[in-house]
């Protein structure tokens, strides 16, 4: 008998270390805010806000209305985060405990609040 209660523990302790998520949320989990080196520069300013579960919202705040995208995400390494957006997908970086967008107009760096 106490083999088997041994066993169920055992068992249930790995299943919850393993947690059946891909999910790696070593600090990417929380909000991320645009960073700007002049404060009075906020129009168009956003954020990513990336919950645990592995969703997460895309806020660009704007002089007279907030626009806001839903996605889902995944660490896919210690650098990269895959963001996924209906049928589209397309990678952050973390370099430096900064939150890296590039595109083709440059690059838009967040820090975490």
């Amino acid at each position: 008998m106490k083999k088997l209660i041994f066993i169920y523990v055992f068992t249930a302790l790995l299943a919850c270390a393993c947690g059946g998520s891909r999910q790696n949320t070593n600090g990417i989990a929380g909000t991320w805010n645009e960073y700007r080196t002049d404060p009075n520069d906020d129009y168009g300013l956003s954020s990513w806000r990336f919950d645990k579960d592995g969703s997460g919202v895309f806020t660009v705040e704007g002089f007279s209305n907030t626009q806001q995208l839903r996605f889902r995400w995944e660490q896919t390494d210690g650098t990269t985060i895959r963001i996924t957006t209906g049928d589209e997908s397309f990678n952050l970086e973390l370099s430096n405990g900064l939150l890296i967008e590039k595109s083709g107009f440059g690059s838009k760096v967040y820090r975490k609040r």
